[in-house]
C-alpha cells in the first residue's frame, strides 16, 4: 500500500500554527494560563505571515480537577491581519487539545466514551449520539465568557457575515471538540439559537480538525455531512496513520493497536500495564458504535528510532518504547507534516518558526515515568 502524502496550503499552516497555540499553557516563566497579551505575543513572534493574526476573543479557559486546579479547556479567536495593520474578513476559532497535567482532561473528557444524545433544536427526538466526555467538553466551551461575552454571542456580533470566512480548528481532544462546536453554532436545526450564526449567513465556513479521535455514531456523523455538504462549508480531517489517538473510538480501529502486533510493531509481555490498558479500552469501544469523520489517514509518519541521548541509564521497555513513539507521532509528526519544523536561527527557507519539541523516543527516563502516571504504576 503506498504511503499518504499531505501537502498542506498556507492558510491550513497558519490555521494549524493557531489550532497549536491554543494549547499552550505557559510563556516563558510565566507558569499559568495565558493573557491576550501573551498569546499576541507569541504570534507576534512568528514569522509572516504567521505573525499577521490578532487574538479579538479570548483565550478563555477552565480549570479543573484537585488543588491545584489545571486547564482543561482553552479556546480563543483570531482574525487576520494584511500585514499593514489593516484587519481582514477572516476568522478563526482555535480550540484546545488534551492538558497532559489535568486529570479531568485525561479520566473524563478523553475517556468516558458512553454515549449521550446529541440534541436537535426544540428537543426534537435525535438518533444521534456522541461521546460523554466531548460533550462535557463542548458544554464548558459554550458556557465560557470572555470578557462578557460567550462564543456564540461573540460570534452573532460580526458584522458583514457574508463577506467572512470562518474557521473551526483544534488538534487531538480539539479534534473532537471543534467540528462538535462547529456544528452547535452552523446548524439551523441546533438546540442552540442559530439565527444569528449559522451557516447560510456566512461567505465561507471551514474545518480543519487533527489528530482527533471518532466522537460521534453513524447518525451523528450522516447529520454533520449533511449540513456542511452546503457549497459555502469545507471540512478536512487530518491524521496520521500511526498515531493511536485517531484509532479511537471506532471498534475496527481500534483492533489495529494490538494485532497481530500494536501499531508500532511492538510486543506487550505478559503483564503489560500499557497493554492491559490498551485492552481495556478496547473493550470499553467494542460496545460502542463510533464512526471516524474521514477514514483515510492524511499520512504516515516514519517510526523514530528509540535512542538515549542524555544517556539516562534507563533501559526502553516495549511499554516505555509505545508510549514514547504515540507522544511523537501524536504531536512531533503533525508538526513535521504541517511543514511547522523547528529553526533555531534566522529566517525558515519555508513554513513558519516554530516552537521546540523535544524527541520522546530519545528520553527512555521520561518515557518510562509517563508509563508510571498513565497506568497508576509506582514500582
Amino acid at each position: 500500500m503506498a504511503t499518504p502524502t499531505f501537502t498542506p496550503t498556507s492558510m491550513q499552516q497558519q490555521v494549524f500554527t493557531l489550532s497549536w497555540l491554543s494549547g499552550k499553557a505557559t510563556v516563558g516563566n510565566l507558569i499559568g494560563p495565558w493573557s491576550t497579551n501573551d498569546l499576541q505575543a507569541q504570534i507576534n513572534s512568528l514569522n509572516a505571515p504567521f505573525s499577521n493574526w490578532k487574538v479579538v476573543w479570548g483565550p478563555h479557559y477552565t480549570l479543573d480537577g484537585p488543588f491545584p486546579p489545571q486547564v482543561s479547556n482553552a479556546i480563543f479567536v483570531a482574525q487576520q491581519q494584511d500585514g499593514q495593520g489593516g484587519a481582514l474578513p477572516v476568522y478563526v476559532v482555535a480550540v484546545a487539545g488534551t492538558n497532559a497535567l489535568s486529570a479531568y482532561d485525561l479520566q473524563t473528557e478523553d475517556l468516558d466514551i458512553d454515549p449521550t444524545e446529541w440534541k436537535r433544536a426544540n428537543n426534537a427526538p435525535s438518533q444521534m449520539q456522541v461521546t460523554t466526555g466531548d460533550m462535557d467538553g463542548l458544554t464548558k466551551i459554550l458556557g465560557m465568557q470572555w470578557p462578557f461575552n460567550d462564543i456564540r454571542t461573540y460570534l452573532a456580533s460580526i458584522q458583514n457575515k457574508g463577506n467572512a470566512t470562518l474557521w473551526f480548528t483544534g488538534h487531538s481532544l480539539g479534534g473532537a471538540l471543534s467540528p462538535m462546536l462547529m456544528l452547535a453554532l452552523m446548524d439551523p436545526d441546533s438546540l442552540l439559537d442559530t439565527k444569528d450564526t449559522n451557516l447560510g449567513l456566512w461567505k465561507q465556513v471551514n474545518l480543519l480538525a487533527t489528530a482527533g479521535p471518532s466522537i460521534g455514531n453513524a447518525d451523528f456523523l450522516s447529520h454533520f455531512q449533511s449540513v456542511f455538504s452546503a457549497s459555502n462549508a469545507t471540512t478536512t480531517f487530518v491524521w496520521n496513520a500511526k498515531d493511536v489517538v485517531p484509532h479511537a473510538w471506532n471498534k475496527d480501529r481500534m483492533k489495529a493497536l494490538t494485532q497481530p502486533t500494536n501499531i508500532y510493531g511492538l510486543t506487550f509481555p505478559t503483564g503489560s500495564s500499557v497493554g492491559g490498558l490498551i485492552a481495556a479500552q478496547q473493550a470499553a469501544a467494542a460496545n460502542q458504535s463510533y464512526v471516524q469523520f474521514e477514514p483515510k489517514a492524511a499520512f504516515e509518519g516514519p517510526l523514530q528510532p528509540y535512542t538515549d541521548s542524555k544517556n539516562t541509564q534507563v533501559p526502553w521497555t516495549p511499554d516505555s518504547e509505545f508510549l514514547a513513539q504515540l507522544g511523537y507521532q501524536h504531536l512531533n509528526a503533525y508538526v513535521s507534516a504541517f511543514g511547522c519544523n523547528w529553526f533555531p536561527q534566522g529566517n525558515p527557507p519555508s513554513g513558519c518558526r516554530w516552537f521546540p519539541l523535544s524527541n520522546p523516543c530519545d528520553d527512555p527516563k521520561s518515557a518510562q515515568q509517563a508509563v508510571k502516571m498513565l497506568t497508576g504504576n509506582s514500582n
